[in-house]
């Protein structure tokens, strides 16, 4: 036992007669410190008679009583507590007999619910000191395909800038779940709009074509993801104007204008569909210890995929004024060609997959630590995520359709239509996350010694999967005890 004393801790010794395994056949008095039973009631006044019922309470009577001192039967508590420095915890303890030690048949328990820390001690650094006997910490597993506990971890206990002292404890961690799979996207990227129409013949002494559309990807102030459908050819009295490419993409697609006969204009041609994405990376980094735990590493994003070409813009048709052309020589152009649609936008690059909970029976966080006859124990890491899959690039518009010649103007040819905008480039997949691990004592500062412990280790959690083999997460590390 320690007390605060100007500014510092000292030690205090434990009268024998307190320390229940050194007096196994004799009852604990009410004077040394603070009893917990689950039968009891935390309104009550915290003696053998009249335990309080849960170690939350017990605890926060003890950081006001200079004993300090917790005693707890051999039952099982449902919660997660905090310890401060100085404070002893004895657990094991027989209370249907007197509170008489019972601490090597049967501990005290402590679990919490699934994704929650039984137990955590902190203090104001290594001078203070907690003391736990007799006591199993048990964290819950994860059950398989809990969506809402994706990823978490099953950790027993966390100690944080504290000397902690455990005697014929048991820190027992469960299994941990599987990483989320990179989430799926609900909808394809934006897609292109469709071409502008041509104009008539006979209106003017040349028709203009459709005008070229644009698709800014919902990013009017980046132009490096645009697409632009060709515009229209124009439509003059002696010739028909080529329509013009669609952008980006070096595809010639813009249709022919009518020249002399016989040739006549030609559609616009589709725009290239724009490049997929590339994978992401898998995980693995080892991911961090915390005072809340653990937090894993996740696989990349893939890349984005690149923006369609815009269609190609119809060619443009040739006019005149004569028998079977237009009537009025001033209002003599041809037919104008449509404009291509825009291409479509790339996918998003999918999302990695989540890292794997890991199975930790202790987390130490520079802390000084000395065991006693204990045993710590975890499950299985639990295996990383897959890696999501690439968003759909968004559909190219339709090309607009040419302009027409007069019913009457027999001696004319229609114009022609311009071509559909490409597909957008699916997003990439997201790589794997890494799988979670399977450690004894995962640590910050100084590495804790082992003496006195017996580690026992489940398995380590396998890598998330990924487009490749770069793209798979990492598995976990399976080790009694490891440094972050």
């Amino acid at each position: 036992m320690c007390e605060e004393y100007r500014g510092r801790w000292r030690i205090i010794e434990t009268p024998s007669d307190c320390v229940p395994s050194e007096n196994p056949a004799a009852a604990v008095d009410d004077t040394c410190g603070v009893f917990v039973s689950s039968s009891g009631a935390d309104e009550n006044d915290a003696t053998k008679e009249a335990p309080v019922k849960t170690l939350g309470a017990a605890l926060a009577l003890a950081e006001k009583n200079e004993k300090r001192r917790v005693y707890a039967c051999a039952e099982t508590f449902e919660e997660s507590v905090e310890v401060t420095q100085g404070v002893t915890i004895y657990g094991g303890l027989d209370c249907a007999n007197g509170w008489g030690w019972a601490g090597e048949q049967r501990k005290t328990v402590l679990t919490a619910e699934a994704g929650e820390i039984p137990l955590v001690v902190r203090g104001g650094g290594t001078e203070a000191k907690v003391r736990v006997e007799d006591v199993h910490v048990q964290a819950r597993g994860i059950e398989p395909g809990d969506v809402e506990l994706a990823g978490a971890s099953s950790i027993a206990a966390v100690v944080e800038e504290v000397n902690v002292e455990l005697a014929r404890c048991v820190l027992e961690a469960g299994d941990a779940a599987a990483g989320a799979e990179g989430a799926a996207y609900e909808t394809s990227a934006m897609g292109g709009e469709d071409g502008e129409p041509g104009v008539e013949a006979c209106f003017g002494d040349r028709t203009f074509g459709g005008a070229s559309v644009k698709n800014d990807c919902g990013t009017p102030e980046d132009a490096s993801d645009d697409s632009l459908s060709g515009a229209g050819g124009i439509g003059q009295a002696d010739s028909g104007g080529a329509g013009s490419k669609g952008t980006p993409g070096a595809k010639l697609n813009g249709g022919a204008g009518e020249e002399e006969a016989p040739a006549v204009c030609t559609d616009g041609t589709a725009g290239e569909n724009g490049s997929d994405g590339g994978p992401g990376a898998g995980a693995t980094g080892l991911g961090e210890i915390s005072a809340s735990g653990f937090t894993g590493a996740a696989g990349r994003d893939g890349t984005k995929g690149g923006t369609a070409q815009g269609g190609g813009g119809g060619g443009g048709a040739k006019g005149g004024a004569s028998a079977g052309k237009c009537t009025d020589e001033a209002l003599a152009g041809g037919a104008s060609g449509g404009s291509g649609g825009a291409g479509g936008c790339g996918g998003a690059g999918g999302r990695g997959g989540g890292a794997g909970g890991s199975s930790i029976a202790l987390i130490s966080l520079n802390a000084a630590l000395s065991f006693e006859d204990v045993t710590l124990k975890t499950g299985r890491g639990g295996a990383g995520g897959k890696g999501g899959a690439g968003q759909e690039g968004g559909a190219g518009g339709a090309g607009g359709p040419g302009g027409k010649k007069l019913e009457s103007a027999t001696g004319l040819h229609d114009a022609c239509a311009g071509g559909a905008g490409g597909k957008g480039g699916l997003g990439g997949q997201g790589g794997g996350g890494r799988g979670g691990h399977a450690l004894g004592i995962a640590f910050k500062g100084a590495a804790p010694p082992v003496q006195g412990a017996v580690i026992e280790l489940g398995e380590a959690g396998t890598g998330g999967l990924g487009a490749k083999a770069e793209s798979e997460g990492a598995a976990g590390v399976k080790a009694e005890v490891q440094a972050f």
